[in-house]
């Protein structure tokens, strides 16, 4: 698997995202939602665990480029040490997404469950820098409305991130490690989505 670039999963991503905003006290796209995006955390500047509760709504106007309009509500759960960037950090998150055609009504949910690692493993963590993340369990389970498993990734996946310094998002992105299927973290979940809700 080494040396596979992988177009990765959005819901991953996010949720990395969301996570890592939140603990440099930034606010992120899916906790934007809320305008005060701490409300719903404890104490994020005193706990030794910090624990959120993030929730809301939006709309895609372009889902996957198809030019189709999707409805999306979110729900979910993340706890992590409170302790410096440059340490790394690991959390421990859940959550579910529901997306809509509001044209059709059809409804696809997207579940998610598991331990993620970020660890610094060379360079600069304020310029060049190579990550390590570590997922451990369900990243992403699609289902359709009446529960049926449309996709799943899980397992344990290991990925090597780099980092210019400048840009915030990785340069490159390595699966080195995937005991498990993680084939929508690999190729993104836009191909599968797309069908289940009847947008080809």
């Amino acid at each position: 698997m080494r040396g596979r670039s992988p177009h990765f999963s959005a819901v991953l991503v996010a949720a990395i995202a969301a996570t890592a905003l939140l603990v440099l006290g930034l606010s992120s796209g899916a906790l934007a939602a809320n305008p005060n995006p701490h409300a719903d955390c404890n104490n994020v500047l005193t706990a030794p665990v910090v624990s959120c509760h993030f929730s809301g709504s939006d709309a895609d106007p372009d889902y996957c480029g198809t030019g189709r309009e999707i409805d999306l509500t979110f729900d979910g759960h993340f706890s992590l040490a409170n302790k410096p960037p440059s340490v790394g950090f690991r959390n421990n998150s859940s959550g579910t997404t529901v997306l809509t055609d509001p044209l059709t009504g059809a409804t696809v949910l997207i579940h998610s469950a598991y331990r993620f690692t970020d660890t610094i493993v060379s360079g600069d963590p304020n310029g060049a820098h190579t990550e390590l993340w570590v997922f451990k369990g369900a990243g992403e389970t699609i289902r359709n409305f009446h529960g049926g498993v449309i996709a799943r990734d899980a397992g344990n996946l290991t990925v090597e991130a780099t980092f210019d310094g400048v840009v915030p998002d990785p340069l490159n992105v390595q699966i080195v490690g995937d005991r498990g299927d993680h084939s929508l973290f690999a190729n993104g979940d836009c191909g599968v989505l797309v069908a289940a809700l009847g947008l080809s």
